[in-house]
């Protein structure tokens, strides 16, 4: 026994969930049972109610022949019934019944009340006869349409109407799958209902968007029912086709129409496909004003039901919307109004006013447009035309709202009596445009101006009643202590807004408190305007604040009030602080430069020789000349030098140029010129001399190069033996004033490249014979260097002798700057040697 207990205790638990199931099982089966039974019942009294009719028998002698009918021809009992009411429903397109009933018929049914019994079971034989016009498949499907019309009355929800198309056998192939939709106010489509769809996809078409890409909305829009199959064609114009739950071979996509308003769409598809027969598609669509018909008893008292239409009208009684709707729109601040579209050949062309509020009569009435005719291109001709038409026709075909500011409309076009600046906004309402607008007054376009300038400046203003315990402040000082005094850029909120005095006192630095509250004490005891500059604490923290305040007085003279602004100047001061350390900054590196200046200048005073040195060189005469410019904290390198050597009567000549400018560049040709000096003391040849700097400069710890031209002139022989390094070849005049270049090797500037090689060029000079040695500016600028060598300027150089006294050593200078365009902040350095 006790091995036994387990298994009894689980057996025990799984019965009553087993039994639970069964039994939720046998009430869903009894419910369907019961739901098919209500709607079979419909079908089967109105088959009753048509033999009571016809035949002038009791209801019980009505149903007795249906039941024997069943049973003779083993067919069901509401077939039998739905047959029989089928031939009394009529085809979708053909007159009232009553209007089709034949002769035969008459005499029977007035034989039938004149109380002439005839056989039951002989009834439905004249009926046969008399219906003999319509054919055996026109018949079914017309029993078939009273099938589902009774079944669909009979449903109670959505989801059941779909059910009913779905699941009830018909002459035609059952849908695979049903949508049924209702229209929300901005156009877009509500899954209501659905048949054969899967709950996923039914959650992703739960709300379908007013997209003229999918059929519903096509059909719901143009009110028009559509057929499609999955061509090209029509894929091309619906992306969606054969996708769920717009697959298979036929969809019917068709709005829900009660009267005049749109309720929604129904979307059915077959996947095997429909037969391609008229007659068959018109009983299919026939079905939808039916399932219409009970949408719109299913949405009963919502506002669509009675928004735009009343039903009831004839009695004198509102729908709700008609009773609440202008209370609503009367309650608004602004005017507001509702519109219908307008088309012509099917062209949107304007919007009818259907309702306006006071607000908006007056606008119409100032505009001379009658409020109860008005539309909206005869209240705003231009500014209709060109904006508002548009963006509300766009509202109506996409169903998103549209907020339009800083609309201007003209007197001159648009009939108003002043210029106004509007703001609109409008939103869809089913198929009509619901819009709400604002004219500007002056004071709010002042007030925006205001707002406008308070971000620029970064200025918030207050005021301060003092029989209130906080200020009340401009969204301008509202977002700088809310967002620590940074604009960014942004808008500030319209209104005013108030900080507590508790967040004021906590925005100021403790070592600026006392100094604040003695202020506003002044301001609010003695009447005294306040100004002081604060640095800011809390959400401020890192701010610098200007605050400055007056009072306001009464009749008496009291302070009641004080007014101010309140300026964030952190950038300002910020801003003044670099200024200032600028300032200082080159302020020193001035003094600086004008100290390097004056020692540059010496050095370079010291570098070149006087006259009286120039005086004892023997056989020869020399001129000499560095241009500085007065330039602030500049001196060029160039430098020319000439010096006795040897025990023959001979002179160096040098003429140099270090790049750059300054006191580096100065003391860098002082090397130069004293090393050149040493080498030509040792008997060295200019070729050797540069080869021997050009090593020295390379091993220094500079970056600057030099171009330089050593020459050594023997007054025994006559001989001028140079070398160049990166200078341009000198140029010999003769006594009557023809020039020449002389020829030779020019090499690389001096410290470009290590282990260079220089050579020198001898040449005999003539009594009379000048030499010119010159540079036109420092080596960092070799491309101009380069350009006057090759360019005109050499040439004009070299002519220099054909236009000017070559005795004059200042009118050669002259003419070197001009013709080689030197430029006014460059250095000229120039060495005339003259043979006697």
């Amino acid at each position: 026994m006790a091995d036994k207990a387990p298994a009894e205790s689980g057996s025990s638990s799984a019965e009553p969930a087993e039994a639970l199931a069964a039994l939720v099982a046998k009430l869903r089966a009894e419910l369907t049972g019961v739901r098919t039974a209500m709607r079979n019942r419909a079908v089967i009294e109105q088959a009753k109610g048509v033999l009571v009719e016809r035949l002038g028998v009791t209801p019980d002698q009505g149903f007795d022949q249906l039941v024997r009918l069943s049973q003779r021809t083993n067919i069901k009992l509401i077939e039998v019934a739905a047959a029989i009411v089928g031939t009394t429903s009529p085809d979708p397109n053909a007159p009232d019944v009553v209007n089709i009933i034949d002769d035969e018929l008459r005499q029977h049914v007035d034989r039938s009340r004149a109380k002439k019994p005839e056989k039951p079971d002989s009834l439905v034989l004249p009926q046969a006869r008399k219906r003999a016009s319509r054919t055996p498949e026109v018949e079914a499907l017309q029993s078939q349409h009273q099938l589902l019309s009774a079944r669909i009355a009979a449903a109670r929800s959505y989801d059941e109407i779909c059910d009913v198309l779905g699941t009830a056998p018909t002459a035609w192939p059952a849908p695979t799958a049903v949508l049924l939709t209702l229209l929300d106010p901005d156009g877009a489509q509500r899954g209501a209902g659905t048949f054969g769809i899967p709950g996923e996809v039914r959650t992703q078409w739960s709300r379908i968007p007013p997209d003229r890409g999918l059929p519903l909305v096509v059909a719901a829009q143009d009110l028009e029912t559509l057929w499609l199959a999955p061509e090209p064609e029509a894929r091309r114009r619906f992306p969606v086709l054969g996708q769920p739950p717009f697959g298979g071979e036929t969809l019917l996509a068709s709005p829900l129409i009660s009267g005049e308003r749109v309720l929604g769409g129904i979307l059915m598809t077959w996947t095997e496909g429909l037969p391609d027969t008229d007659e068959l598609r018109r009983y299919v669509a026939a079905l939808l004003e039916p399932v219409a018909r009970q949408v719109d008893t299913l949405i009963r008292d919502e506002i669509a039901s009675a928004w735009f239409h009343v039903e009831g009208e004839e009695s004198g009684q509102a729908a709700p919307a008609q009773v609440w709707l202008p209370t609503v729109v009367d309650a608004l601040h602004d005017p507001a109004a509702l519109l219908s579209a307008v088309h012509e050949d099917g062209q949107l062309v304007d919007f009818r006013v259907e309702y306006a509020n006071g607000l908006a009569r007056q606008i119409f009435s100032g505009a001379r447009v009658d409020p109860d005719e008005a539309t909206l291109l005869a209240a705003y001709p231009a500014l209709g035309s060109a904006t508002l038409l548009p963006e509300f026709a766009r509202v109506l075909q996409d169903g998103q709202p549209r907020r339009l500011d800083g609309l201007r409309a003209d007197p001159r076009t648009d009939g108003v009596p002043g210029p106004q600046t509007l703001s609109v906004h409008a939103v869809r309402l089913w198929d009509r445009v619901f819009a709400v607008w604002r004219v500007a007054t002056e004071a709010d376009l002042l007030y925006d101006q205001l707002l406008q300038a308070e971000r620029i400046a970064g200025i918030g203003s207050f005021c301060w009643e003092l029989r209130d315990p906080e200020p009340r402040c401009s969204p301008e000082l509202v977002a700088l202590f809310h967002r620590g005094g940074q604009s960014g850029g942004r808008e500030p909120a319209r209104g005013a807004g108030r900080i507590p005095v508790a967040e004021l006192t906590a925005s100021v630095h403790p070592d600026d408190l006392l100094a604040v509250q003695d202020a506003v004490r002044r301001t609010i005891v003695e009447g005294k305007q306040l100004l002081a500059e604060i640095r800011g604490a809390g959400r401020v923290n890192g701010r610098r604040l200007r605050l400055t305040a007056e009072p306001i007085h009464d009749d008496t003279g009291n302070v009641t009030a004080v007014r101010g602004t309140v300026q964030d100047v952190t950038e300002e001061r910020a801003i003044e602080a670099r200024l200032r350390r600028a300032e200082e900054a080159l302020a020193a590196q001035r003094h600086r430069l004008a100290d390097e200046r004056r020692a540059a200048e010496a050095l370079q005073k010291a570098l070149l020789p006087t006259d009286p040195e120039l005086g004892h060189l023997e056989g020869v005469e020399i001129c000499g000349r560095c241009r500085s410019p007065e330039r602030v904290g500049t001196i060029d390198g160039d430098w020319f030098d000439a010096t006795p050597v040897g025990n023959d009567g001979g002179s160096i000549l040098v003429l140099g140029d270090v790049d750059e400018r300054g006191l580096s560049s100065m003391t860098t040709a002082a090397r130069l010129r004293y090393a050149v000096r040493a080498y030509a003391m040792l008997d060295m040849a200019p070729g050797d001399i540069l080869t021997a700097v050009n090593t020295m400069l390379c091993q220094m710890e500079t970056e600057h190069t030099a171009c330089l031209i050593v020459a050594r002139y023997t007054p025994t022989t006559r001989t001028l033996q140079w070398a160049a390094a990166g200078q341009v070849a000198p140029i010999r005049y003769a006594a009557d004033g023809r020039g020449e270049v002389l020829s030779g090797p020019l090499g690389l500037p001096l410290g470009e490249v290590d282990q260079m090689r220089y050579t020198d060029t001898a040449v005999t000079l003539a009594p009379g014979d000048r030499v010119l040695f010159y540079t036109g500016g420092n080596a960092s600028i070799p491309r101009s260097r380069a350009d006057r060598r090759r360019g005109g300027g050499l040439e004009l150089v070299r002519r220099a002798g054909e236009t000017i006294d070559m005795a004059d050593f200042d009118a050669v200078v002259n003419h070197l700057m001009t013709v080689l365009n030197v430029p006014e902040d460059e250095d000229v350095c120039a060495m005339l040697v003259h043979v006697p």
